[in-house]
């Protein structure tokens, strides 16, 4: 990876660029990251800390002090890690004004996925970031991931874990002895709302990723077709697509895993139709991406997939 372990005493950004937080869950995020023995820091905590939960997830705060909380983050010079408290809905708000910011001198460690998807695709395009898929804080610190999720993304940001390995199933017959190239992407629903725009996702000759929660395997396949329809008609083909969970339920609804299934079938169909030459590998665990035993995935960063095993070696 590009950047150094972490040591004891090393200041944690942590920011809310899409849904908000109680100022209690940012307390309890503090004294997480105080027990690891690194220091948390909250920007602006006065304006982005709600005083109760809300009971939507659309942004509670506007988008420019959400903004000015992110850039705090991005320039700061004493930090190595920026952590975001959760996903939900309404980082895609701050672009535009990210988009004006210069590049930053110096890359930073960003955890975050779900609607962060949107961050990491402006950050790993036009920074060169890696991101990191894994738990974000209001799901450590509220317990909605396990022991052993909470576990894996310290141990690698400690530098405990020498390599991320996952075991793959290929869904298709048109395998290569190996695969290597970026890994990029994340959940397909916050992905789609970005084609057709300057941070559109380029997974052309890279391992793109896809997972989401809460989908029905009629919506997966919309955003299935749009996927296969932007290979065909713009010539941009990845050099393999990982699957990683859909399975597991949002606050909206539980998918149905026989539909998911369908779509998923439908979608290899179409490739192999058109002779995309690609293969399509499901994760076996449900691990990658939402999902109770979330393990961590670097995106942006150089991965090799052979004998149906996936290898990032850090």
């Amino acid at each position: 990876m590009s950047f150094k372990p972490l040591k004891k005493g090393d200041i944690v950004d942590i920011i809310c660029p899409a849904t908000a937080c109680t100022k209690y869950e940012i307390e309890k995020a503090k004294k997480f990251i105080s027990e690891l023995g690194l220091k948390p820091r909250f920007f602006l905590e006065e304006k982005l800390a709600l005083k109760k939960p809300a009971s939507h997830e659309f942004p509670s705060f506007g988008a420019e002090d959400r903004f000015a909380q992110f850039k705090l983050a991005v320039e700061n010079s004493e930090s190595k890690i920026i952590w975001c408290m959760r996903g939900g809905y309404g980082s895609a708000d701050i672009l535009p004004l990210i988009q004006k910011m210069k590049k930053p001198k110096n890359k930073k460690i960003f955890i975050g996925f779900s609607d962060i998807v949107s961050l990491n695709l402006f950050t790993q395009k036009n920074w060169n970031w890696q991101n990191i898929c894994a738990p974000m804080l209001a799901q450590i610190i509220n317990k909605n991931v396990s022991e052993k999720s909470e576990k894996a993304i310290v141990d690698l940001l400690f530098g405990k874990s020498k390599n991320l390995k996952y075991s793959l199933i290929s869904l298709n017959n048109s395998a290569k002895k190996e695969i290597e190239g970026k890994i990029i992407g994340g959940c397909i629903s916050v992905l789609s709302g970005h084609f057709g725009t300057k941070n559109q996702i380029d997974w052309s000759n890279k391992i793109l990723f896809l997972e989401d929660e809460g989908e029905d395997g009629e919506r997966l396949e919309r955003y299935f077709n749009q996927i296969v329809t932007i290979m065909i008609e713009q010539n941009k083909i990845p050099s393999a697509i990982l699957l990683g969970n859909f399975l597991e339920s949002n606050p909206h609804g539980t998918p149905k895993a026989k539909n998911i299934k369908i779509a998923i079938e439908k979608f290899i169909e179409k490739i192999d139709q058109n002779n995309l030459q690609l293969t399509v590998f499901l994760e076996k665990s449900g691990c990658l991406g939402h999902s109770k035993n979330i393990l961590p995935l670097v995106l942006g960063m150089k991965t090799s997939i052979s004998k149906n095993s996936l290898i990032q070696s850090l």
